[in-house]
């Protein structure tokens, strides 16, 4: 089922809106090209922004609130320990590319993403990305998840992956799951007790995944960027609907005090010139609704 939906513009003036969250009452997303970290009340008032040193990826909050950020370049996650940052993670030692997404479970640890390689030096060719989304040539699956304890320490738990990308962990922690922008699929794991990953199982799309989100009732929101849309499967992969943007979606997630919201990181254009340019990257948000009326 698709949907051409209407949706409300909660944030707006941005140069690249990214990894959007709903955390105790607000929306939060990062500008990667301005290196921010910005919150919004759900009707867009009361704008909060944490600057930070270089461009922020995926965000997160440990069990006490604390606020965690990818730096993607240096290959660090760091903390907000009130108002003062804190190097919470650093994987530049293991890491040649950039971290990517981040989910943090309820324990507190953390799943992080390494892009793997450079995609913008790998895709030479304006036909090279529809390529890579159709199956027609394969690019390195060189990306890596990494596990972070509470303390710090990490370890890999995962390779093989075709540039990871978003990544959500459900809320009774048994599955993680990651999607793998150049491999057009999004990989379950089983989550074992003490973090590692087992039981891979590959679900294939039609396009190439961005940001991921987990709504309410369990199924999977994955943004496909050229399609201009937030699609929502179940766990094992088969498609449910089809919420479609006027804009390049590069990220969603859900939230709102009854999680019936479904929040999109959406932009014009993809070339960082060009988005800083226009400062048009925005968040959206549209009310979805179960599965079953869906169909229905």
């Amino acid at each position: 089922m698709t949907v051409n939906s209407s949706f409300e513009v909660v944030a707006d003036g941005y140069s690249f809106t990214e990894c959007p969250r709903y955390h105790d009452g607000r929306v939060w997303f990062v500008d990667m090209h301005l290196n921010r970290v910005i919150s919004v009340r759900p009707d867009g008032s009361d704008t909060r922004t944490i600057e930070v040193a270089s461009a922020p990826g995926g965000i997160g909050w440990l069990p006490d609130g604390r606020l965690l950020v990818v730096l993607m370049q240096e290959r660090k996650i760091v903390r907000f320990d009130d108002d003062e940052m804190v190097v919470h993670a650093d994987l530049s030692d293991s890491v040649i590319s950039t971290l990517n997404d981040l989910a943090v479970d309820s324990a507190g640890r953390c799943y992080v993403g390494e892009t793997g390689f450079d995609p913008h030096a790998f895709l030479s060719d304006p036909e090279d990305i529809d390529n890579v989304c159709h199956g027609r040539f394969t690019p390195p699956a060189t990306s890596r998840l990494f596990l972070v304890e509470t303390d710090g320490e990490y370890r890999e738990v995962a390779s093989g992956l075709a540039f990871s990308n978003g990544i959500v962990v459900d809320e009774t922690r048994e599955y993680l799951f990651v999607a793998e922008s150049f491999g057009a699929r999004l990989t379950r794991f089983r989550l074992a007790p003490d973090g590692s990953l087992t039981e891979r199982k590959e679900l294939f799309v039609d396009f190439a995944p961005d940001g991921i989100g987990m709504d309410t009732w369990g199924y999977i929101w994955v943004s496909d960027v050229f399609g201009r849309a937030a699609v929502r499967i179940d766990a094992e992969g088969r498609e449910i609907e089809r919420v479609r943007s006027s804009r390049l979606v590069l990220a969603c997630a859900t939230g709102g005090a009854r999680g019936d919201q479904l929040y999109l990181c959406a932009s014009p254009a993809l070339d960082s010139t060009e988005c800083l340019r226009l400062r048009e990257s925005r968040v959206e948000a549209v009310t979805i609704d179960s599965p079953t009326r869906v169909a229905k």
